[in-house]
């Protein structure tokens, strides 16, 4: 289905805040990224404000020197959140779960025309809740390090009057 107007106005919107999230995150100036993407600065000004069409070769191009993701900057209008970009740029989510789909792809080819949709969202459902609870866990296992940690320095701690 084509886009209106104001879904275009909503991407390009959208796309603008989400690579100034990620350049501001990674402490860059507009000038130091245009300098970088081989851009004039007025020019780099446009394309973050999104005053023209999104531009592919542009994007392609400020991952490529913010060694950010591509894909989290795409997910990010597709979730209607620009913060995604910045949250995933270094870690790579949205590459690391396309590269997956590609092989994905590749093994299944045809065959993923006879699975059925609750499958896949069995298993993104699970993937998802996975990657929470790890993530609780290993919160609540740096915790605990860090309270052993300094019960242990506190034991070495010379006593006071010694």
């Amino acid at each position: 289905m084509p886009q209106t107007p104001i879904d275009s106005l909503r991407d390009g919107r959208l796309l603008s805040l989400a690579i100034k999230d990620v350049r501001n995150h990674l402490r860059l100036s507009a000038r130091e990224v245009a300098g970088r993407m081989n851009m004039g600065l007025r020019a780099y000004q446009h394309f973050e404000a999104g005053r023209n069409k999104p531009n592919l070769e542009y994007i392609h191009r400020f991952c490529e020197v913010t060694k950010s993701d591509l894909f989290a900057l795409l997910g990010a209008l597709m979730i209607g959140s620009p913060q995604f970009a910045w949250r995933t740029a270094e870690n790579k989510l949205m590459t690391i779960l396309m590269v997956g789909l590609g092989d994905y792809n590749e093994t299944m080819g045809d065959r993923i025309l006879d699975q059925d949709p609750r499958t896949f969202i069995i298993a993104v459902e699970a993937m998802f809740e996975r990657l929470k609870r790890d993530a609780d866990e290993r919160d609540e296992e740096a915790k605990l390090w860090l309270e052993q940690g300094e019960r242990t320095l506190r034991t070495k701690r010379p006593k006071p009057g010694r």
